[in-house]
């Protein structure tokens, strides 16, 4: 009884707490809002500096930017990123940049105005709509005082002085890169990003992918985790996929992924567990590979950066109850093939890729893997 009890209790916070959130979220928007009253005019020519905010984002929000990052640079800005320390190493070479201004979320803002000195930031692009994040993006735009802000829907804030009215659901996330640079005067022909393995990465992978190319082998790279576990293959469908893999003598099967979630699966005939601990170290491997299979989207952007022939399972993600993931965050490229799963739960999370009928991807597999 007490138990019941108390579990009834814990059901009444959270439902208050659900409905409470979204007013405390307004209110510190609106307080850290009420200090400007007029929204600056934008002038691309007056400006030299931009910062891109990246904290709250991942590896394949990065690889995407570094269109909108390289489009910047070569037009003579200097880009300078806001990042959390779990993706900053991937700015120090990977994606050319001009400098890293470091987010804390507990020291907040104090890292920000400790590296910025003197630096002055005319411009500030945030890619992102009004979420759960935006009194940290909201406090970080301020600690950064630019010239000019551009946000996307967020008109009802003027700390953001350019406001891009969007609701593009189903289009590719590096729409809105291009939006940011046509605003920015800048034209650009065709969408790319721009990418820079480290060469000691690059000659590591060479040299183990030597004697295997030697042979006359095709290389397949398959990634089975995503970033959750909604969006990872299950250890039998795993299983599964190997086993089939292993059957073409001509092709060696290299299985890539975060060292603590693949050290588990066996090497088997023409199945090779990828050693190399380093994130470049798969970059190189997708480059130098005949044919991806994923789920996971930063290997998606991989491929469709080196324009690799590519499966990728997608599982109907919806995005702030409206962005449809399968869209938005696409491949984008005429080589990749999209397997949908078919639950079409519209969840933020999505259908759990686990449920998904194996056979179907493996009859995809089998009717690329013969035209290689």
């Amino acid at each position: 009884m007490v138990n019941k009890l108390l579990n009834f209790i814990k059901h009444l916070n959270r439902q208050r707490n659900l409905k409470v959130k979204p007013l405390k979220l307004a209110i510190k928007l609106y307080l850290l809002n009420r200090k400007k009253k007029v929204r600056s005019l934008l002038t691309p020519q007056d400006y030299s500096s931009v910062a891109i905010l990246m904290n709250d984002q991942g590896i394949g929000d990065a690889i995407v930017t570094s269109y909108l990052i390289e489009s910047l640079r070569k037009n003579a800005f200097k880009v300078f990123v806001v990042v959390e320390k779990r993706i900053a190493f991937l700015f120090d070479e990977f994606i050319s940049v001009d400098g890293i201004i470091f987010y804390d979320r507990k020291k907040k803002t104090e890292l920000i105005k400790e590296y910025l000195g003197n630096t002055e930031i005319d411009v500030v692009i945030d890619l992102v709509d009004k979420g759960p994040n935006s009194v940290r993006r909201s406090q970080i735009i301020k600690a950064l005082n630019p010239l000019h802000t551009i946000g996307f829907n967020q008109e009802k804030y003027k700390l953001y002085d350019t406001s891009i009215d969007y609701h593009d659901y189903t289009s590719h996330i590096s729409k809105r890169s291009q939006k940011v640079l046509d605003l920015m005067n800048i034209k650009v022909d065709r969408v790319s990003y721009y990418l820079n393995i480290p060469p000691c990465n690059e000659k590591a992978v060479n040299d183990f992918l030597k004697p295997y190319k030697s042979l006359g082998k095709k290389i397949i790279i398959f990634n089975p985790f995503g970033s959750n576990s909604a969006r990872s293959f299950s250890n039998s469908q795993i299983e599964i996929i190997l086993s089939f893999l292993s059957q073409y003598s001509n092709f060696i099967t290299i299985v890539v992924g975060e060292p603590d979630k693949i050290s588990n699966i066996k090497s088997t005939n023409n199945i090779i567990i990828n050693q190399m601990a380093s994130f470049f170290c798969t970059v190189a491997l997708v480059k130098h590979s005949d044919f991806v299979i994923t789920v996971d989207t930063s290997i998606v952007h991989l491929a469709s950066h080196y324009d690799k022939k590519m499966v990728c399972v997608y599982n109907n993600r919806m995005i702030d109850n409206k962005f449809i993931n399968n869209f938005v965050w696409g491949p984008n490229y005429a080589n990749a093939i999209q397997v949908f799963t078919d639950e079409n739960v519209n969840t933020g999370l999505g259908d759990l890729i686990s449920n998904f009928d194996i056979n179907i991807m493996l009859k995809q597999l089998e009717n690329e893997l013969h035209k290689l």
